[in-house]
């Protein structure tokens, strides 16, 4: 049988850098992120449809996530056309909101870090680092003030942010 793909990655929360720098680091890539989440339809897989891109240019997806272990999931992903996308919107979940962001992507010590920045926060952020061993040493950068680790923790996947668009440290 053959092995479903898999996501294995560190996540980090940080101080909110200002975009305008990070967007000037040599090698930055950043895009516009929608990230829309899907009512449950069974199958134990957490479902999201995702616009990414920038200027009117956009690429649509498909993704399809259940965790196996900490920092891994199996992730079944699509390209999928507009009107797929359209149409999939219309199962979002009640219960949550689409998450707007901009990910940079920056190439750091044969790593890439993906940091989102998110429209509903003023002070934090998240760094990621996808690897190929949940063991593999991560490299951050000394300009990245890491607040903590939060691989794993509730409150911090972007399918929990999806329900109150703040992160716990925001809560009232």
């Amino acid at each position: 049988m053959k092995e479903l793909p898999k996501e294995i990655e560190r996540k980090y929360l940080i101080k909110k850098p200002e975009l305008e720098e990070l967007k000037a680091i040599p090698g930055c890539r950043a895009t516009e992120i929608t990230q829309t989440y899907l009512k449950e339809d069974g199958t134990g897989f957490g479902r999201r449809v995702r616009k990414r891109g920038s200027a009117g240019n956009w690429e649509y997806t498909y993704t399809r996530k259940k965790k196996i272990s900490f920092g891994e999931r199996i992730e079944l992903e699509d390209k999928i056309p507009e009107s797929q996308y359209l149409k999939l919107l219309k199962e979002a979940a009640p219960e949550q909101k689409s998450i707007q962001k901009v990910r940079c992507c920056i190439p750091y010590q044969n790593q890439v870090l993906e940091i989102d920045i998110y429209e509903f926060s003023e002070r934090y952020a998240t760094a990621e680092v996808e690897l190929p061993a949940i063991e593999t040493p991560v490299a951050l950068p000394e300009w990245l003030e890491v607040i903590a680790e939060v691989t794993d923790k509730p409150g911090y996947s972007n399918f929990s942010l999806s329900m109150s668009l703040r992160f716990p440290e925001e809560a009232e």
